[in-house]
């Protein structure tokens, strides 16, 4: 009898990738180049997948079900805001034709007499450990549990010849007989052959049954609400291979057949780390970039072909800068801290999907790459690299906005990632919390609520963490927010909280710092100002603004147990959206930028720059400090006494609603939109030594933002205020 599903099986293969063309109309695919060894993409069969170009065929693995769910004869068309500069569609698709594909299973079973195909296996657990390059292939890595509790080790590395499609998987010692199912061909299908070679006692079981499962598929839709769920009834000719009991690591290469007209073409392999063409070899001299009378902005002219869209640096150290890119790539920048040197790019990898953070921890790179936490190891004399899995232990539905932030380590040394929380689903979990990793190495979570949280980084001597978020739905306006075990920072998230509050709550944890709408639109990553040798500002907090090109200044400081501070202005005038910001070994403030899709004021696609202070102290506010009855402003030079009259400030009052809408007006006292609330400045008193001053203030009320205005404030040297203007958010009045 004819299957009812088998024809829809391929259908639906054919169906997402004529889905994916029509789209190309719009929105023309991006391809990776000849060479590339990998690609981490969502796909239709898996949101985990990793593709393997194998000359003309694609070779498609779940690393959650460690299976080859797609292999086909094509190319992999890539979607997404990073590739195509859209938003939809971002699911990876096949285009070409399909060779064959295995069920979403485990592909492995123990026993000494026949296989069952069965959803999870007979008691065998599998968990992907990474994958491994030597610059000319692609290693897969895993470990089975078996039920008796032994761990098995296989290393899967895939090739392609005139005679199929090959793996070679490399099993550690087992006591028992091991079971692997090379290919399950549903009718309707092109069977292919599979052969076997190895160790003694290898053999190949091919039976045939009738199948009946269902499996998700991925898709745009299904990321922000529910995948459709396909039933799969036919019948499976299945190929099993019996991999006998061994001491010692054991070789089998399975080769599932195909035609001759399927050949693969001639591999293009990617040259050695230290020659990787002009653009990772170009030399490149830092030049003057915008003006300001205190800082020199340098900027590193970009070769249009280095697509350098940075998401996240650290320093190694040797004094490299190692960077990864919203693309996928990871780059080692040399010579930056050499005046007398140009800088040097090395590309160290590409192929992940979407990194926004990186962090250098004992010579190894932590990056967020959306589906996982990864670890990168690399020998720059045999061109060996490992990306090693540490953690995916969160829900990943596929989606544009699902971006993973960090990593950043805790007082402990534990591993803190900042999840987004918007067009998500209650049920991927983790989406909009911020976790780390527990003893146990699973990930656990710490507070919930974050929207966009696109920066999060440590400050101070205890290592607060520190978390901003983007303005939206539920989130009023850009905000810092302090990280706390236990809180609700105000927009509804996926599971472990519960399901009933995902349309909202009453009330939330407030930020410890607002950033006022025009000021800042759009947050990302933060630096702290470690030493004097950034001008006077040390022990505070520089903050990137992505879609006005700037960085604004925070001063923190705890009252009544909990963080709170004022923002002010900084530098503007960045050549690209300012995404990532690392303060240097050198004392010097090193921004990255970009805009693809989403747009900032800015005029370059991509920007690298560096900010050095030129010696010449701004006089400026350093810090406003709230206390019972107004503000205690430090100034960085003596005030000349006509500075202490009440006349010289503006101060008012706002709040911001908390609703579903997005984003909010301001609100006075009597919840006026639009509107704020003039506070009295009752009294203005100078130090002896004119660098402090007390604001008596009078009608001011906790629960707002004090927007402060100076006006003829002048240094006894006759210099204005560098900034006139900063917001105060006053969560708390100081206890007396």
């Amino acid at each position: 009898m004819f299957p009812k599903r088998v024809i829809s099986l391929t259908a639906i293969f054919f169906a997402l990738a004529s889905h994916a063309l029509c789209q190309a109309k719009k929105n023309k695919p991006v391809h990776d180049p000849p060479g590339q060894l990998f690609r981490y993409a969502p796909m239709p069969k898996a949101t985990r997948s990793i593709v393997i170009p194998l000359g003309n065929i694609q070779f498609a693995f779940d690393t959650e079900n460690l299976r080859a769910h797609s292999v086909w004869l094509g190319k992999l068309d890539l979607y997404g805001p990073q590739y195509i500069n859209a938003k939809r569609p971002f699911i990876a698709q096949p285009n070409g034709q399909l060779l064959w594909g295995n069920p979403p299973t485990l592909p492995w079973r123990t026993g000494t007499t026949g296989v069952k195909f069965a959803l999870g296996g007979n008691g065998v657990k599998g968990k992907f450990i990474g994958t491994t390059t030597d610059g000319k292939s692609v290693t897969l890595r895993y470990t089975l549990q078996l039920a008796t509790g032994e761990t098995v080790t296989v290393q899967l590395e895939p090739s392609s010849s005139s005679k199929g499609l090959q793996r070679a998987m490399t099993i550690s010692q087992c006591k028992r007989p091991l079971w692997f199912l090379a290919n399950s061909f549903h009718d309707g299908t092109v069977k292919r052959g599979v052969t076997v070679d190895g160790i003694d006692g290898l053999a190949v079981k091919v039976t045939s049954k009738p199948l009946s499962y269902t499996e998700p598929v991925i898709s745009e839709a299904g990321s922000e609400t529910a995948y459709d769920m396909q039933a799969i009834e036919t019948v499976a000719e299945q190929h099993w291979v019996l991999v006998p009991p061994h001491i010692g690591e054991a070789t089998v290469i399975i080769t599932t057949h195909h035609d001759a007209s399927f050949a693969s073409s001639p591999k293009i392999a990617s040259p050695p780390l230290s020659k990787l063409g002009k653009v990772d070899q170009g030399e490149f001299k830092l030049r003057a970039g915008p003006r300001s009378p205190y800082y020199t902005i340098e900027q590193l002219p970009l070769p249009s072909e280095l697509d350098l869209l940075i998401t996240g640096m650290d320093w190694l150290g040797d004094g490299r800068l190692a960077v990864c890119t919203w693309p996928g790539e990871v780059y080692l920048l040399e010579g930056l801290l050499d005046e007398e040197e140009p800088v040097t790019f090395n590309r160290l990898a590409k192929g992940l999907n979407e990194p926004m953070g990186l962090l250098v921890r004992d010579a190894r790179l932590y990056i967020s790459q959306k589906p996982e936490l990864t670890e990168i190891t690399f020998n720059e004399k045999n061109g060996r690299t490992d990306f090693m899995r540490v953690s995916s232990d969160w829900g990943y539905s596929g989606h544009y906005n699902a971006f993973s932030y960090g990593p950043i380590v805790d007082r402990d040394g534990r591993f803190v990632l900042a999840n987004a929380g918007h067009s998500g689903r209650w049920d991927m979990k983790f989406m909009g919390w911020a976790i780390r990793q527990n003893s146990d190495g699973l990930m656990e979570g710490i507070a919930s609520g974050f929207r966009e949280p696109n920066g999060i980084g440590v400050f101070g001597p205890d290592k607060d963490i520190f978390v901003t978020d983007n303005q939206g739905h539920w989130t009023a306006a850009c905000e810092l927010n302090h990280l706390r075990s236990g809180r609700y920072f105000g927009r509804p998230s996926a599971t472990p909280d519960p399901q009933n509050l995902y349309n909202g709550r009453d009330n939330f944890t407030p930020p410890a710092v607002w950033f006022p709408y025009t000021l800042a639109r759009s947050v990302s990553g933060m630096a702290e100002v470690l030493d004097d040798r950034f001008g006077p500002f040390r022990g505070q907090l520089l903050v990137g603004d992505f879609q006005n090109a700037l960085v604004v200044r925070v001063f923190l400081e705890t009252i009544n147990g909990e963080y709170q501070g004022a923002v002010f202005p900084f530098l503007n005038g960045f050549r690209s959206g300012v995404n990532r910001l690392s303060y240097g070994p050198d004392g010097r403030l090193y921004v990255g930028g970009l805009q693809r899709t989403w747009a900032s004021i800015a005029p370059d696609p991509a920007s690298f720059e560096r900010v050095t202070f030129k010696g010449n102290t701004p006089f400026s506010i350093l810090k406003a400090e709230a206390k019972t009855d107004g503000f205690l402003l430090t100034f960085t030079e003596p005030a000349r006494p006509s500075a202490a009259a009440p006349d010289n400030f503006d101060v008012s009052q706002f709040s911001y609603a908390y609703h579903s809408d997005y984003g909010s007006p301001r609100f006075n006292h009597a919840g006026e939109k639009d509107s704020q609330t003039p506070i009295e400045v009752s009294d203005v008193t100078l130090s002896a030594n004119r660098l402090e001053m007390r604001l008596s203030l009078s009608g001011w009320r906790e629960g707002h933002v004090t927007q402060v205005r100076c006006y003829d404030i002048t240094s006894e040297a006759g210099k204005a205020l560098w900034h006139d203007t900063f917001h105060y958010t006053l969560n708390q009045i100081p206890r007396p």
